[in-house]
């Protein structure tokens, strides 16, 4: 068995541990979830979103490695498809909070989280700068105070046009409505067991290869025992145990994340809104009328098939683009506003 203290892993190793059997996984897992429980005394909680990877992150705490004692936490944000709420209320010992303020207080005050969180953090940095700062040069060209480049540290050509998009873009979404409500819960029910993988985003891989699974050492510490799981590994995980699951992924969804989530939500074969128009069309009909989605998801389609992809692709069966939707005016988040 591989050592579970060890950090900064290789491409080559992490390929290796996706590669693990599932018997291996639940093994390594488990090793990972008993030093963590171990190391706080018990006092530790999963942080659990009804989703599947932390239905498979939950049954492996309380059942394959014995801690059927310890909470689970649930960030309700408002946002949740009403399905997934009920399916985490079927289950016993979670714990559910929420956040200070809702969505549209969210993008009324910093803006829409657009393409994925570190776009909308560089564009959002970017946008609030006073002057000419290191931050904005960093943003957009890419070189650093030291004078070196930093691909990671800029932002995207393609994207670089959301600046003047004529409205605010931000990634405060995920802190106002699950990050506070969680650091609150966990001072309360202890370090939580996180169901995160690498193979999600590239921000979730170089974590798990810096840290490994139990980031002890992070400002706000959290175990991600399954991170080297794949999405194959979860469903098969679920099929063997027989788990209850949220109803929503028979329902067409592939996520049960914040009903109208727009990180991601470009892509042509991105369904989100189509499927949620067909199964909550009260709930599609105020993210168009209310909220100004669309408009917004527009703007960023258009970019993303104009200027990077070059090709002409299917659009999304979204209302089109008006130039001064009174609800975007309404947010005081067009120029002028």
């Amino acid at each position: 068995m591989m050592s579970h203290s060890k950090a900064a892993l290789t491409d080559e190793e992490l390929k290796a541990r996706y590669a693990w059997s599932l018997d291996r996984k639940i093994e390594e897992s488990c090793v990972r979830i008993i030093d963590w429980h171990s190391r706080f005394g018990g006092r530790v909680s999963v942080s659990f979103s009804g989703g599947l990877d932390s239905t498979v992150l939950l049954d492996l705490v309380r059942n394959k490695c014995g801690y059927p004692e310890v909470p689970a936490v649930f960030s309700n944000t408002g946002l949740e498809f009403p399905e997934n709420v009920h399916f985490v209320r079927s289950i016993p010992n979670v714990h559910e909070i929420r956040p200070k303020r809702g969505f549209r207080q969210v993008i009324e005050t910093f803006g829409y989280p657009v393409v994925s969180k570190r776009v909308s953090q560089y564009v959002g940095e970017v946008q609030r700068a006073k002057g000419e700062t290191a931050t904005k040069r960093l943003r957009l060209t890419g070189m650093t105070s030291k004078g070196t480049k930093s691909r990671l540290g800029e932002i995207p050509d393609v994207w670089k046009p959301l600046i003047d998009c004529g409205f605010r873009v931000s990634d405060k979404c995920c802190d106002v409505l699950k990050k506070e409500p969680l650091a609150r819960a966990m001072k309360i029910f202890g370090p939580p067991f996180v169901g995160t993988r690498a193979e999600e985003s590239m921000q979730r891989e170089l974590s798990y290869k810096h840290y490994g699974c139990n980031a002890y050492h992070m400002k706000s510490p959290r175990s991600t025992p399954i991170a080297f799981w794949t999405g194959q590994d979860v469903r098969e995980y679920i099929r063997r145990e027989s788990l209850p699951y949220s109803p929503l992924y028979d329902m067409g969804y592939d996520r049960s994340g914040c009903m109208w989530c727009l990180l991601g939500a470009h892509h042509s074969d991105d369904n989100r809104f189509e499927l949620l128009a067909k199964t909550h069309p009260r709930v599609y009909v105020f993210c168009r009328d209310r909220l100004g989605l669309f408009d917004v998801l527009r703007v960023v389609q258009t970019l993303w098939d104009d200027r990077y992809r070059r090709k002409k692709v299917p659009p999304l069966t979204l209302p089109s683009l008006s130039p001064t939707n009174p609800a975007l005016a309404g947010f005081g988040i067009l120029k002028g506003g």
